[in-house]
């Protein structure tokens, strides 16, 4: 894959193919659902809250407030690669999402059916997600 961020669409359209020759179309979810879920976290932690006025205490994650976010951005995404991962079992268990992810047909992706289970599966495992978060930290209590 090019290093270069300003391909044109015939060589990222290369880049994509090479990708699912390596990784598949399994592969190419994956990835999608990584950046997804890490782009959700980080809307999160930029979102206002209650207790910290400003970005910049946000964006520190550590006790001490001395690790930037930025430091912590490959460990985030290697967790969000684990949820993905999780997400993209979860996906297979339909047996038409199923179908679209070992077909590669990703055109099949804007049916109206797909993308309505799609999106049940992103909100039960969100729900999973959420609850198991809420356990941990009652265990913490």
């Amino acid at each position: 894959m090019s290093d270069d961020p300003f391909v044109d669409e015939e060589e990222a359209e290369q880049n994509i193919e090479e990708f699912i020759e390596e990784h598949g179309t399994e592969g190419l979810f994956v990835v999608y659902f990584r950046q997804f879920i890490f782009s959700f976290i980080m809307q999160e932690l930029k979102s206002s809250d209650e207790e910290v006025e400003d970005i910049g205490t946000q964006l520190h994650l550590d006790p001490d407030g001395d690790q930037p976010l930025k430091n912590q951005r490959e460990q985030m995404l290697e967790r969000c690669e684990h949820w993905a991962r999780d997400l993209v079992d979860h996906l297979k268990e339909d047996e038409v999402v199923s179908e679209v992810i070992e077909s590669g047909d990703l055109s099949r992706l804007e049916d109206e059916d797909v993308e309505e289970r799609v999106e049940q599966a992103i909100d039960e495992k969100f729900g999973e997600w959420k609850n198991l978060l809420e356990d941990f930290l009652e265990g913490l209590e």
